[in-house]
């Protein structure tokens, strides 16, 4: 009961200043062309939009429109960057090319071909990892500058993998890579980041080779509980393979698949490298508060979404009521173990959450589904009738 209580005081005293700041999804970041949706992210509060630099276009992957630079340049008003910009909001660069394999610090795609040449040519090359890093660091300098890109504002390269510190190999390979990186991407006048697990945040920050640290949304992978936890982390990608403007049943439509963020208020003051109309761009420390404030994580393993603040356990929300991919499917029910979601009204011992961070609460858990802050995550259990049956700590 003591634990209830300190939560429901937490969620009401967010829910109070919640009432001065928007506390919906504030940094999204998509693969694909946000020309669509742009007056309608402005509408549901999001100020920053997460695009992405790469070498080469990958039409492999089913993303024809993932590099921004293919939306075209600052130069050209109809551009992506351009309508972006005169929206008002800000971008995040974020680069990432083939960088969710760990072959990728020695030039080598997933299936240990070697990556295309700096022309996108295929070759049979072998590369050292300072070689692929000058090509990527190359490649993310220059568009970034045709996009019109700030100096002083930062460049995020992913390391999209379960990176292991005690992958010998692997870590001295991505130091290699982010080493050179950094030479290019700083002497260029541009701040260096990283996004990926807890493991890999920790190994290039003791090695002082990234100023910004985003956390990935991988609950499982090695390191993440645990730097999460440790609150050196400045962005969390809290939510990801969402979709948005899908319509509603019956008259579904494809919407923007996306990926939402939480900044940490312990570095409110820092821009993190956003950029906009007039440069460097930060997010108002009250707002950022406010964002975070409303986060929770699951913690028990049966945290189900209740229709109504009335319902009981079994009156779930119901079947069929969410758009995805130009269809209806089925809303989930309950909200994943460790995953996270933002809390609005509290009535008694239940809570609205917003599953899926649209902005629009989807229904009701039990306030002691939920950790009674954002501050700690909880540790991922890898069995899964062992998940199932986690309850949250009293």
């Amino acid at each position: 009961m003591k634990r209830l209580a300190i939560a429901i005081g937490l969620a009401l005293g967010m829910a109070h200043g919640a009432a001065a700041q928007d506390s919906r999804a504030a940094i999204i970041d998509s693969a694909w062309d946000t020309r669509p949706y742009i007056d309608g992210l402005r509408q549901r509060g999001v100020e920053v939009v997460g695009r992405y630099l790469a070498r080469c276009p990958q039409p492999e992957r089913g993303l024809p429109s993932k590099r921004l630079i293919d939306q075209g340049p600052s130069s050209d008003p109809s551009s992506e960057v351009r309508r972006i910009l005169d929206a008002g909001m800000a971008i995040l660069s974020i680069y990432q090319y083939n960088n969710d394999s760990k072959l990728k610090f020695v030039g080598k795609d997933r299936d240990g071909k070697p990556l295309p040449d700096a022309a996108c040519r295929p070759t049979t090359r072998e590369r050292s990892p300072t070689a692929e890093g000058e090509l990527d660091a190359v490649a993310a300098v220059t568009q970034a500058k045709a996009l019109g890109q700030p100096r002083r504002s930062a460049i995020y390269f992913g390391v999209d993998i379960a990176f292991q510190r005690s992958d010998g190999a692997t870590r001295a390979a991505m130091l290699a890579y982010f080493r050179e990186v950094r030479r290019i991407v700083r002497g260029a006048g541009y701040a260096l980041g990283a996004y990926g697990n807890g493991d890999a945040l920790d190994v290039l920050l003791e090695a002082g080779l990234i100023e910004h640290t985003w956390l990935s949304a991988s609950r499982a992978y090695p390191g993440s509980t645990a730097f999460h936890n440790s609150g050196r982390w400045q962005l969390f990608q809290s939510g990801v393979n969402l979709e948005w403007f899908g319509g509603t049943p019956g008259s579904c439509r494809p919407g923007l698949p996306l990926d939402v963020n939480v900044k940490n208020p312990r570095f409110a003051n820092d821009a993190l490298g956003f950029w906009g109309r007039r440069g460097v761009t930060r997010l108002a420390a009250g707002r950022t508060r406010a964002i975070y404030d409303a986060r929770r994580f699951a913690c028990d393993g049966d945290a189900r979404i209740r229709r109504t603040a009335t319902s009981g356990a079994r009156d779930l929300i119901s079947a069929g009521n969410q758009c995805r991919g130009g269809r209806t499917v089925r809303h989930p029910a309950t909200v994943d173990f460790a995953n996270a979601v933002r809390i609005g009204e509290q009535r008694g011992s239940v809570v609205e959450v917003d599953h899926d961070d649209d902005g629009t609460m989807d229904g009701w858990t039990a306030v002691s589904n939920l950790t009674p802050s954002f501050s700690v995550k909880p540790e991922w259990i890898f069995s899964k009738s062992a998940r199932h049956a986690a309850r949250c700590p009293s």
